[in-house]
């Protein structure tokens, strides 16, 4: 968890899920550690948000994959800027990886990976993250279509034999190129 994480903006859509929203019935899990955890563990005990964002550091590989399994969605907080709309962020991947439906911010890799398996803010608000993880938490219906969606382009579309294709047919045009 880094200054360039986000993970402030989650900490805050909690707070607006929570406190504005009066969702009592939501709990987050931010699995990692960093530079920024401990300030990010301060600003969620001064919210008060202690019974709703459990905040464990690094995890296991095994802790990971049971939480995977286990969440109804992921997040990816990483804000929209030069930087992030350049990376593939890890977790959307995982996320895809257990058909899980995603709500990110509209970072322009982020939207070419998650694909049609996400839900994107287009703009870096807290409490439009905050409303589009409550929109999607209350449609069970399209959760499962964007997970199921999103697992299908990353074992279909992003895996590794199309990559290699693709790196093939590139290698023959440039082999072939005088």
């Amino acid at each position: 968890m880094g200054n360039a994480d986000g993970v402030d903006y989650l900490v805050h859509a909690a707070e607006h899920i929570v406190q504005t929203r009066n969702r009592k019935d939501v709990h987050f899990l931010l699995m990692g550690s960093g530079p920024e955890h401990a300030e990010l563990l301060a600003l969620r005990d001064r919210l008060g948000l202690q019974d709703h964002v459990s905040m464990p550091g690094r995890v296991s590989d095994e802790f990971l994959c049971r939480a995977l399994r286990s969440i109804d969605l992921g997040v990816a907080c990483d804000p929209i800027n030069a930087y992030n709309d350049h990376c593939t962020m890890n977790k959307v991947l995982e996320y895809m990886a257990f058909a899980k439906p995603i709500v990110m911010f509209g970072t322009v890799e982020g939207r070419f990976s998650a694909g049609e398996g996400a839900v994107y803010v287009m703009e870096n608000s807290a409490e439009k993250l905050g409303d589009a993880i409550l929109d999607l938490l209350d449609d069970p219906a399209r959760r499962d279509q964007l997970g199921t969606t999103g697992h299908i382009r990353l074992t279909q579309e992003l895996n590794w034999e199309r990559s290699v294709e693709q790196l093939l047919a590139a290698h023959a045009t440039a082999a072939s190129s005088p």
